[in-house]
């Protein structure tokens, strides 16, 4: 670990550079006055392109800029008299259609948040937390919560594919059913005509309409 590290093309200048066991490099950057989107972009690009991974480290007064976490870069607030940083968490996103095709992270609390997402702020003290090749990591406690998380939601995800390849397998099962087709009505046997006198119903044995004579019995009969 090294204090006002420049990068090799010597354009960056990390507050604190970090070479891990396995050769990945973080910059540490403890930022105390907001810094513009543009002006973030720029760093975060040359260090990216110098092959190190940027970490930012906010006062607790200065503001998180959005486009960190619309590019999906995790930023802490540091607390250096309580020796603890926070860090932002987004909430679960709603579960619109055909949620269990998307990105499932996004569907538990996650870290960091996208751009927009109401946040849960989590404190944890400086000695639990660790560094890895993406970043700072939580402490374990904090680790298996979010794993629990993300687990119930890959089951619930797997519960709504299987209902909607049912429903999908039902709907298709239905259209190749024949339609319905009603019964066709036995043919109307032909009363004969009474030789002499009105004709009458067969049921009740009153006397017919002439439009009904060739059925024989009256309508609600």
């Amino acid at each position: 670990m090294r204090l006002e590290q420049w990068t090799e093309q010597r354009d960056r200048r990390a507050d604190v550079h970090v070479v891990l066991t396995n050769g990945a490099r973080l910059a540490l950057e403890a930022q105390r006055e907001l810094i513009t989107d543009e002006a973030w972009q720029a760093r975060h690009r040359d260090y990216a392109t110098a092959g190190i991974r940027d970490v930012w480290f906010m006062r607790p007064d200065t503001r998180i800029p959005h486009v960190l976490f619309a590019e999906g870069i995790p930023a802490w607030t540091l607390y250096h008299r309580e020796e603890a940083a926070e860090a932002r968490l987004g909430e679960p996103h709603k579960r619109g259609t055909r949620w269990w095709t998307k990105d499932l992270r996004l569907f538990g609390p996650h870290h960091p948040p996208c751009a927009g997402d109401t946040v849960v702020r989590e404190r944890f003290p400086l000695t639990g937390l660790g560094l890895d090749a993406n970043g700072v990591t939580f402490p374990p406690a904090m680790t298996e919560r979010l794993a629990l998380e993300a687990a119930r939601v890959r089951r619930d995800a797997d519960q709504a594919r299987i209902q909607h390849e049912r429903w999908r397998h039902e709907a298709a099962t239905r259209q190749d059913r024949r339609p319905w087709k009603p019964t066709p009505l036995p043919p109307v046997r032909p009363i004969p005509r009474p030789a002499e006198g009105p004709p009458v119903c067969e049921v009740c044995h009153r006397p017919l309409a002439e439009p009904l004579v060739r059925f024989g019995r009256h309508i609600l009969c």
